[in-house]
């Protein structure tokens, strides 16, 4: 026996976890050294002295070590660089299914040296995030090849406090550019030839098949369903999905799996328990989930190979062999191992939120979902031993224990998923408790069969399909109505505290707190420590925060980097915060205040705002505050009496009723007011010209003062000069975006900033150079967020503290 390694008190179950912990360790290694370090020794050890004896622990400590330097080299290997600030014309195909956005499609496409149907690319290779303006007929598929003249950017896109995590999604995509084209004229598409794999050409057949068949949202619910396209689900079908909690389900993932396992085991057992001697010699309903195997693998490639169904498949699998040959599978084991594969094939997956959803949703139904079942489940009496009930009552019974079993489930999946969607989105939705036990046994057990046998149907009988898919678009009517139904009432919950890692592991404290609690034994020592552990690492982070805005003196003012427009929020003592305009893009859907500056507040530790004020209705300004007021609800909401009764004021004024806000007309004379320590000074100038007629706002912090001008011109700046407006600030953001027709230089000379901040776009003329030659003349420092991303300035007892980008 001296040979052999004796496993130590269960400590080898535990081994997928420390090899877990050491590919997280090598993979963090590069961005943070000390962190990495740690993670990575910890996991070594503790996973050496899980085994007994010298070789196997040698053995596992080399191989650990070998896991945290794939972390490390993966994690840094470079992504492949493209020419960039250079319009070029570009050849490729897409790499993956087109999302639907608010100004057109945007395409993942693979810029490579030889494009399907054998075309030749000019560049590099490399992936291109690709913003088609417009609305392609038909629209563009997976595999289709792509022809776009553009000039590529660099992937970082707007940098402002909170926008890490989408330069991390594309760096995980591999992404090494981003352009936009518009349809028709710059952008054109080819279908795959016959070279193209057959799940492409399989795929694009049965989508076009399925469209024709079902039209509308129901018909790019089953494409999501039984392709994986979850391109085809409109802008409005995505977000009541994602108001409504269900956003799993239009997304292929365990759940589908899972489910297409369970409905297939039986029928591959039918024919295993009549071959001679096999029931006797291997137990049958092991072998048939394993069997299930290969049709999980070709739904996948039919689906795409999303990494969501690459997730599900490494989860199904390590779970149908482990059940297969009859292995006690341990939830940990499980969902280490899991993610040990899927990190071994890209460390980057491992930073996926996707990854942490489905880990977190795992780990709900395995070991939260059976404890909370058990207390609602009631033991057999000695009565219906001697007085079986009838067959209706024992059909009841199971319809409830199947009902029960089935919300028990819901509410596991969504408890322990809410902190790990707070930490990456910023809340969770509180209607997923009530919408998933309808929602999900509707689309499991009726819409996604029927969406599966009418692709299979259709891939060997043309026109066979919709007999299946048309009950499947009718079951899913319903559901889509209600959600529509329900989508203004969804509140979107945000828990303070969970912005931080800190914070996610307590409220996981907490879950486990209460899975110990419905367990039996009650181990009431390790409940106590996971209850003090929890609630103080869940309040602490936001405590701190909350102490620190409230004892500070000073006030802050970021100017977000929004592209060709400006957004400015403040923080002034007391935890006040204000925002002035909310930035835009015209001619263009996308909405920058739910979408850069909302973000960007919360990362910065907003939670609501005290004042909105919009300096004048011009879409690069106004567009985005409609969303900001609905975030933020403040108390007042400021617009300048010069534009009242303007149109472009109706949906901001909406908002502003939706959220109690009180609107508050500046007329000539101005208004001030006082918020906390800060004093707040607005007024406007009559002028003809739009932009002379812009609310100037004036903020003033005990020894420092900060002034924002909006886009007043020449003329407008010399009315706020004789009305002594002008007055001598630290600060000054830039009138107009720092365009020529804003130089006015007795202007200048009243206000006698310290420092400019100027929020343009760095096309030419914004800002101009002239503008930029007088502050350098006048001896002003400039900072431009075009070349430094959102810029951030201090005020308060000892002056201005400037710092341009993060």
């Amino acid at each position: 026996m001296h040979g052999r390694a004796v496993p130590q008190g269960g400590g080898h179950r535990w081994l997928p976890c420390f090899a877990l912990l050491c590919l997280v360790g090598g993979t963090l290694a590069p961005r943070h050294p000390a962190w990495g370090m740690v993670l990575a020794l910890a996991g070594a050890a503790f996973g050496t002295l899980a085994l007994r004896g010298a070789l196997p622990r040698t053995a596992a400590a080399l191989a650990l070590g070998a896991l945290a330097l794939a972390g490390a080299r993966g994690a840094a290997a470079p992504i492949p660089a493209l020419p960039l600030a250079e319009e070029m014309r570009f050849r490729g195909f897409v790499a993956d299914d087109p999302r639907p956005g608010t100004d057109g499609p945007r395409l993942l496409v693979e810029v490579a040296p030889e494009a399907p149907g054998g075309a030749r690319t000019k560049g590099e290779r490399g992936r291109v995030l690709l913003q088609v303006l417009g609305d392609p007929a038909p629209p563009p598929a997976k595999g289709d090849a792509v022809f776009f003249r553009a000039r590529l950017r660099p992937v970082q896109g707007f940098r402002n406090p909170g926008a890490g995590s989408y330069a991390a999604y594309l760096e995980r995509r591999g992404v090494a550019a981003r352009a936009s084209a518009v349809w028709p004229g710059a952008v054109g598409f080819a279908e795959p030839g016959a070279g193209a794999p057959w799940s492409v050409r399989l795929r694009q057949r049965l989508s076009a098949a399925l469209a024709r068949t079902v039209p509308g949202p129901e018909g790019g619910v089953l494409r999501a369903l039984a392709l994986g396209e979850r391109g085809s689900l409109s802008p409005e079908t995505t977000e009541a999905f994602r108001r409504s909690g269900t956003s799993h389900l239009v997304a292929i993932s365990g759940l589908h799996l899972g489910l297409l396992a369970l409905f297939l085991a039986p029928v591959f057992s039918a024919p295993l328990v009549r071959i001679p001697r096999l029931p006797l010699a291997h137990p049958v309903p092991p072998l048939a989930r394993i069997l299930t195997l290969p049709v999980l693998g070709a739904y996948a490639a039919l689906s795409g190979f999303q990494v969501s169904t690459l997730r599900a498949l490494a989860m199904v699998a390590l779970l149908v062999v482990g059940t297969g040959l009859s292995r006690p599978t341990a939830v940990p084991a499980l969902l280490a191992s899991t993610a040990l594969l899927l990190g071994l094939g890209d460390p980057r997956v491992l930073g996926d939120p996707g990854l942490h959803l489905s880990l977190a949703a795992l780990a709900g139904l395995f070991w939260l979902g059976p404890r909370l079942e058990r207390q609602f489940s009631r033991s057999p009496s000695p009565l219906d031993r001697l007085a079986p009930p009838g067959r209706a009552a024992q059909l009841l019974a199971r319809a409830g224990g199947g009902f029960r079993s089935l919300v028990c489930t819901c509410v596991a999946a969504a408890l322990a998923t809410a902190p790990v969607s707070a930490y990456h989105f910023g809340g969770a939705s509180a209607l997923g408790l009530a919408v998933n036990p309808v929602a999900v046994p509707l689309v499991g057990f009726v819409c996604l069969p029927l969406a599966l046998a009418g692709a299979a149907a259709e891939a060997l009988w043309p026109g066979a399909g919709a007999l299946a898919w048309k009950p499947a678009g009718a079951a899913l009517r319903p559901l889509l109505s209600l959600q529509e139904a329900l989508a203004p009432l969804a509140p979107h919950l945000t828990v303070p505290g969970l912005d931080s890692v800190f914070g996610v592991a307590g409220a996981f404290c907490l879950l486990g707190a209460l899975g110990l609690v419905l367990s039996t034994p009650r181990p009431r020592r390790a409940v106590a420590v996971l209850l003090a552990v929890g609630t103080v690492s869940l309040a602490l982070p936001e405590g701190v925060r909350r102490a620190q805005a409230l004892l500070a003196r000073d006030a802050h003012l970021w100017v977000f980097d929004v592209g060709q427009g400006q957004a400015v929020g403040l923080r002034l003592p007391g935890d006040l915060w204000l925002v002035v305009d909310g930035a835009g893009f015209p001619g263009r859907a996308f909405d920058p205040g739910a979408s850069i500056i909302a973000p960007a507040l919360q990362a910065l530790g907003c939670r609501r705002l005290a004042l909105a004020v919009s300096s004048h209705p011009h879409p690069d300004h106004l567009e985005g505050l409609p969303a900001l007021v609905r975030w933020g609800r403040p108390r007042e909401v400021w617009l300048p009496g010069s534009f009242e009764g303007d149109g472009r004021y109706e949906r901001l004024l909406a908002e502003a009723a939706a959220a109690g806000a009180r609107v508050r007309w500046i007329g000539p004379e101005g208004h001030a007011t006082s918020l906390g320590a800060a004093r707040i000074d607005a007024r406007w100038f009559s002028e003809r010209r739009e932009n002379d007629r812009s609310l100037a706002v004036r903020v003033t912090v005990r020894d420092a003062c900060a002034l924002l001008p909006g886009d007043l011109e020449a003329r407008g700046q010399e009315r706020s000069v004789e009305t002594g407006f002008a007055a001598p600030c630290d600060l000054l953001v830039a009138p107009h975006h720092g365009a020529a027709n804003a130089l006015h230089l007795p202007f200048l000379e009243a206000v006698r900033p310290t420092a400019v901040f100027v929020s343009a776009s760095g096309r030419p003329g914004l800002p101009a150079q002239v503008f930029l030659d007088a502050l350098d003349a006048a001896g002003v420092r400039a900072c431009l967020t075009h070349r430094d991303g959102f810029l951030h300035a201090r005020l308060g007892t000892r002056g201005l503290a400037v710092r341009c980008g993060d």
